[in-house]
């Protein structure tokens, strides 16, 4: 089995990200120190501050700082930082301040949210959870993804159901409902999840409606459970039978943690050896490099990248070949890594991209642990190297070739995206002969690359 080389990353709803630093050292980026009438609370804020505002002086990818400058923020934040109760308010006037330098892969998140989504990831552990997302549409509420074996899936949820309320209060103002990392400065929609409830028996009761014209609510009680997304993407290999063929599918949750590869390598040779096509999902969160391109490499070369010494090498991780027609799915969900990924195989034309034009949020970068112990995930570096064409994909995304607009509202459990990949998948499996099987690459061992990993 490969060995991947360990990238630090993070998931936020992404491509690079490292794991988390140690506290950051607050220093006040102008040089001066809070002052002296300032309560303990208002110090412990303006502290925090300047961990955000230090973290970005010494790692911001654009050391122009988008042409903002850090002390004139601090002074225009410094008030409604000390007017602020710690914790979310606080963290919500240091998002917005975020906000202004207009790039992905930059928030603050909380500590509790990270601890749940994100660190498991990193190191495949697990972590108790509902296992679904939501999208806000036209000011409700929706489950837009399931988890593949979580318990909101056991538990009957179906996507695209409109949740109206958790635990007996409307969802709206539930201190459950809680952000999962949306970027501030970048147009799209929020990535919100539920927190577990803090008692000694979590249980989640979500009133749901699940067809537009129903008047009664149905109630749905889900126990969280443990589980991360690389459980997940096991969970979802699967042959589709359609019209007499065998169709693979996969849906990569994050290409964050080399399991993940390990897991597709395994489809390949033994869940799909008798499939007449697959349908690989990118829709979701990013990962990290290595895993990103091993990953790649059963459908094209990853793109050569630069050793220690400056020369382009190309990239080898002993993944099994798959030479029968395949289709990729993207949203605008798609972020980081899957963007990078999708670009890729669109250039060398691999096979037909389904869906929605990504999220054009791609910068590699790092999480570091601010004084209150939120996390920051900060952007380092931009990732231009890493694409065919060194193209550059933040704010832009990539269009897929089969456009199709999402219909999450009130689906009743469809997934129009997915069902469309299957029909432009047989349209692919009919119009193309299956190629021969190529000799199985021998695993090499992978070149050092930096640090870093994309985030969700």
């Amino acid at each position: 089995m490969m060995r991947l080389a360990r990238l630090a990353l993070i998931l936020a709803a992404a491509l690079l990200v490292g794991a988390p630093a140690v506290p950051t050292t607050a220093e006040p980026i102008d040089g001066s120190s809070p002052a002296a009438e300032l309560t303990a609370a208002q110090k412990a804020n303006v502290h925090v501050l300047d961990g955000v505002l230090e973290a970005v002086r010494k790692q911001f990818y654009d050391r122009d700082f988008c042409g903002l400058k850090l002390a004139d923020l601090r002074a225009k934040y410094l008030d409604k930082v000390t007017a602020s109760k710690p914790g979310q308010p606080l963290h919500a006037v240091l998002n917005a301040m975020i906000a202004e330098f207009k790039v992905s892969h930059f928030v603050l998140v909380e500590d509790d949210v990270y601890n749940t989504y994100f660190a498991p990831e990193f190191n495949n552990t697990f972590s108790a959870r509902p296992g679904f997302e939501i999208a806000r549409i036209g000011g409700e509420y929706f489950v837009a993804a399931l988890t593949h074996g979580g318990a909101a899936e056991k538990a009957g949820v179906l996507r695209g159901d409109r949740i109206v309320k958790v635990n007996g209060e409307e969802i709206a103002n539930s201190e459950l409902l809680v952000d999962g990392g949306t970027d501030p400065g970048i147009p799209g929609g929020q990535h919100l999840v539920l927190r577990v409830p803090d008692t000694r028996d979590p249980v989640l009761k979500l009133d749901i409606q699940r067809r537009r014209t129903d008047k009664a609510l149905k109630i749905i009680e889900i126990k969280p459970t443990s589980i991360n997304q690389i459980m997940a993407t096991r969970d979802s290999v699967a042959v589709i039978e359609h019209k007499g063929k065998k169709l693979g599918y996969i849906r990569l949750w994050h290409v964050l943690h080399e399991a993940i590869a390990q897991t597709l390598s395994a489809a390949i040779r033994k869940d799909w050896k008798d499939c007449d096509g697959l349908i690989l999902d990118l829709r979701g969160r990013g990962g990290n490099v290595n895993v990103m391109n091993a990953c790649f490499e059963p459908f094209g070369a990853p793109p050569p990248q630069r050793d220690r010494r400056g020369f382009f090498r190309p990239q080898r991780f002993g993944m099994p070949k798959w030479n029968k027609p395949v289709v990729a799915l993207t949203d605008s969900g798609s972020r980081s890594a899957k963007e990078v990924y999708a670009h890729n195989w669109k250039y060398l034309e691999i096979g037909p991209i389904v869906g929605e034009t990504t999220a054009g949020a791609v910068l590699g970068s790092n999480f570091a642990r601010m004084p209150d112990n939120s996390q920051l995930l900060l952007p380092v570096m931009n990732v231009q190297t890493l694409t065919y064409g060194n193209q550059q994909l933040e704010g832009s995304g990539v269009v897929p070739t089969h456009p199709i607009k999402d219909l999450v509202a009130y689906a009743e459990g469809g997934d129009i995206i997915k069902e469309t990949g299957i029909k432009v998948l047989m349209g692919e499996i009919k119009k193309r002969p299956a190629k021969k099987p190529e000799p199985e690459p021998q695993p090499v061992e992978p070149e050092d690359t930096p640090e870093e990993q994309f985030s969700r």
